[in-house]
């Protein structure tokens, strides 16, 4: 085996490692949510719009995985996360955003909502500070006009959360704050 394709087969076994992490970074955010109310309004699903394509290969991996919880008490609400791996020339290193989005019609709720209001090109955002607005004007594509009321983000490093303890005070925690 040549060196190059040694340190292919380790950047993938890296990768996986990693998607497997976050998984259990996933469960253990599910359980302290469903705790508390809120279960998965996706199931296992944990992302979307990836390519099988020849012509768009940087689409194989996904830019991002996300978490979206819903409550019946709360219909109208959908707390989430998303990791974001890359984006663009916007992030240094995998950050993971968090957001409640009180929705005028729910049933246009998409997993990517708070992926698409955090990264709004129009915005300068940085991490580790609350972002509060009401009928948000993002010009993204995937979010209809009308649809959202009032969103509240707040993002960190993602290597900031190294432990359960650091998912139920760092992100948990925080769900419950934003408002």
């Amino acid at each position: 085996m040549t060196e190059k394709g040694q340190n292919i087969l380790k950047a993938f076994r890296f990768v996986q490692d990693f998607f497997k992490e976050v998984a259990q970074l996933f469960r253990n955010l599910d359980d302290l949510m469903a705790k508390d109310g809120w279960d998965s309004a996706t199931g296992n699903l944990t992302t979307l719009d990836l390519s099988k394509d020849l012509l768009k290969p940087e689409r194989w991996l996904p830019e991002a995985s996300f978490r979206l919880y819903e409550n019946e008490m709360f219909p109208q609400i959908r707390k989430g996360v998303v990791v974001a791996y890359i984006h663009r020339e916007k992030i240094k290193e995998p950050i993971l955003v968090m957001g409640k989005i009180e929705y005028k019609k729910h049933e246009k709720a998409s997993p990517w909502d708070i992926w698409s209001l955090w990264f709004d090109e129009r915005l300068k955002r940085v991490l580790n500070k609350d972002y509060f607005e009401s009928e948000p004007e993002n010009k993204d594509i995937y979010i209809e006009k009308d649809v959202i009321a009032n969103v509240a983000l707040h993002a960190i490093n993602l290597v900031d959360v190294a432990s359960e303890e650091d998912i139920k005070n760092k992100i948990f925690h925080k769900l419950g704050q934003l408002k």
